[in-house]
């Protein structure tokens, strides 16, 4: 009784074991978010498609304070801590929500100066704390809104070909916009992306061309040289969201401003301080559904029947059961087989007129005996 009692002990270890390391690979933590442009956030509004492009590049650098950060909430480095080699290097900054300090605009700088490639992609302005940190360029983001005739569903979502060819727009003919704001741009820019002919800047919000609104073409892309640095500002980073990835030709120019950005450099970091605070990078805990159910249960029936063969007397006893059930049926089988005595009373019966001293001798051969 006490060894059976160990026995089911051991079982029950064993499948406890099983189903541990069952939920062991299924099971990983994420780190999510629901803040606008985050590369954590999976919705609409997140930027997680551009995330895994640019960790699938081999350069993507997370800019977490390991020292800081918990379960509850992932501390990143502000712009001014990051320790990177400007040459070999590339920071994207896209839809910062806080305010950027003096010693952040001193260090991209000189980061870009030194040769660092930096993306801004804004559309409420908070990125101009950063230019005006930058000596010698005048670009500044606008703020204001750009309706277009040329549109999806409502003015705001304008379609625009007004695209200059360049590496960071191959392949990019046609893109849909949300709600783009404009670029004010220094003499030194190179313009990409313009809005189209028929847009204008809808400072009131009533979708009608006013008399005292500008018109378009205006400005949405421009890279511009600044030391041995490039600098790329933005002003639709609408563009980079996931929603907004398969429309038209977009997703071409997300997967063209990382491959620009990574080229020929090892680490790409992509902004995380200046989110709202109010939307925390977090970890959870998900299930990756991989393995079906069919292929769960048969691993666990598999553990269950190696520990039944190794650990347990079941086996034993099976085949001792076996062995008693063949020994029986080769028994039963030779009651069933007639004597020879049998098979001489049948043959007299059958024939007669035989001679029985023949007969007992052909059987006495068959049988071997003399």
């Amino acid at each position: 009784m006490i060894e059976e009692m160990k026995t089911a002990y051991r079982f029950l270890i064993v499948m406890g074991l099983g189903a541990v390391l069952l939920l062991f690979s299924i099971m990983v933590p994420v780190a999510s978010s629901d803040a606008d442009f985050s590369i954590y956030n999976s919705g609409w509004n997140g930027c997680s498609q551009l995330g895994v492009k640019a960790y699938q590049t081999g350069s993507f650098l997370p800019s977490v304070d390991v020292s800081t950060s918990s379960e509850e909430k992932i501390h990143h480095l502000p712009l001014n801590e990051l320790d990177l080699n400007p040459s070999d290097s590339a920071i994207m900054i896209i839809g910062p929500t806080i305010d950027f300090e003096k010693e952040e605009a001193s260090y991209i700088d000189d980061y870009l100066r030194k040769g660092g490639i930096v993306l801004l992609a804004d559309d409420v302005g908070t990125g101009n704390q950063l230019l005006d940190g930058i000596m010698t360029t005048t670009t500044r983001i606008s703020r204001d809104i750009i309706a277009d005739l040329s549109f999806d569903k409502q003015p705001e979502f304008g379609v625009t070909t007004n695209i200059t060819e360049h590496n960071l727009t191959k392949g990019v003919n046609r893109l849909l916009m949300n709600y783009p704001s404009t670029i004010i741009p220094s003499g030194r820019c190179i313009p990409l992306i313009n809005s189209s002919e028929a847009s204008w800047l809808d400072t009131n919000g009533n979708d009608d061309i006013d008399p005292d609104e500008s018109l378009g073409p205006f400005n949405i892309m421009t890279i511009e040289q600044y030391g041995r640095g490039s600098l790329i500002v933005l002003s639709e980073p609408s563009l980079l969201i996931n929603q907004m990835r398969n429309k038209f030709n977009n997703s071409n120019l997300v997967d063209n401003l990382v491959e620009f950005m990574t080229e020929d450099r090892s680490t790409l970091v992509i902004d995380e301080y200046h989110r709202d605070s109010a939307n925390p990078v977090r970890v959870t805990t998900n299930f990756v559904k991989r393995m079906n159910f069919a292929s769960k249960t048969g691993i666990l029936v598999g553990i269950t029947a190696v520990f039944i063969l190794i650990s347990t007397p079941y086996p034993k006893k099976g085949w001792k059961l076996l062995e008693r059930l063949l020994n029986k049926l080769l028994a039963e089988e030779a009651l069933k087989r007639p004597t020879k005595e049998d098979v001489m009373a049948t043959i007299h019966n059958d024939h007669p007129d035989w001679d029985q001293k023949v007969l007992t001798k052909m059987i006495r051969d068959i049988e071997g005996e003399r």
